[in-house]
């Protein structure tokens, strides 16, 4: 039985073509040959317009295509996701090459989803792979912190924490696995639960299990954050909002607030956070409370450009 359009996830530039059920998709020199009547199949809209008759092999194939990248969490994924891998391997070559790539380079946050939407795919066909569901983990984890999405930092976090617990149901004793789902437990202020996950990825002297080691010790000593880390980012990202928007005072207010819990601060070292506090200050005419941020960041991280550039406008005023 056809679902119903009701029923379908809608997505943009994807019209939803319903075939015959006998349909079949021939392709190969027509020597191989793919029924795929009984579901509704998504197409690009461009390609439902001009249809006279059944869509061709591939115009099914790109429609499925974008339909993945788009939504992998879209209604019938799964069974999109195995006629991409039984009619359309090379889109899954694709698909995994996208990934890799990506991976390659610092990349803004759009990127980052576009890697998660290749994973998610990618996961319809390995269910029992714990390797997709850590690695889409990690990004979530990554997407969490950085700085331009902060005001999506809590829905990051709990997203990774969802696919790290796929991953250790799958592989309960890989340390990577328990490394990032007790960062993820941390970051939502789990503290007990993360020290468990910890416990179980130091088995090693690697310096990254010593400095487990040392985060378990903080945490056992109850040398804690006031409130779970993953609120701090969401009023960090709040507060670069406001400085964008030109309400410095509240900007600055809100950023010494979360300075002033010494364990975040320690935890999480993030030189833009004087920087845009030296903006603030830049903006409401104090010049020598903007240097002293602006000197901050730069012992947080000598490299860092801006607040380099911003010191020496202060200078040659």
């Amino acid at each position: 039985m056809h679902a119903q359009t009701k029923d379908l996830t809608p997505i943009k530039g994807i019209r939803y073509y319903y075939p015959p059920d006998d349909a079949v998709l021939v392709f190969k020199d027509e020597k191989e040959r793919i029924h795929y009547g009984g579901m509704p199949v998504p197409l690009l809209e461009d390609d439902f317009a001009r249809l006279d008759g059944e869509p061709s092999y591939d115009e099914v194939g790109r429609g499925v295509y974008q339909a993945l990248r788009s939504n992998p969490d879209c209604i019938l994924c799964d069974k999109y996701a195995a006629l991409l891998r039984d009619a359309y391997p090379h889109y899954l070559a694709e698909l995994a090459s996208n990934a890799i790539m990506i991976d390659s380079k610092d990349v803004e946050v759009p990127y980052l989803d576009r890697k998660i939407a290749c994973l998610k795919v990618l996961a319809l066909l390995e269910p029992q792979n714990p390797a997709l569901p850590l690695e889409i983990g990690r990004v979530f984890l990554d997407r969490g912190m950085r700085l331009s999405a902060l005001h999506l930092s809590t829905v990051s976090i709990y997203r990774a924490e969802h696919f790290l617990n796929r991953a250790h149901t799958l592989a309960p004793d890989d340390r990577n696995i328990n490394r990032y789902l007790g960062e993820a437990y941390y970051l939502l202020g789990k503290y007990d639960e993360a020290v468990g996950f910890w416990r179980k990825a130091t088995t090693t002297d690697e310096p990254e299990a010593e400095r487990l080691r040392e985060r378990i010790e903080r945490i056992s000593a109850g040398n804690v954050p006031l409130i779970p880390p993953v609120d701090y980012l969401e009023a960090i990202g709040a507060a670069f909002a406001c400085n964008q928007t030109g309400e410095y005072e509240e900007s600055i207010a809100i950023l010494q607030d979360i300075l002033m819990d010494p364990v975040f601060s320690e935890e999480f070292p993030i030189p833009e956070i004087h920087c845009v506090i030296g903006k603030g200050f830049t903006a409401l005419d104090m010049p020598k409370y903007a240097e002293a941020e602006f000197r901050q960041a730069l012992v947080m991280d000598p490299a860092h450009e801006e607040a380099r550039a911003l010191l020496a406008t202060i200078a040659a005023a």
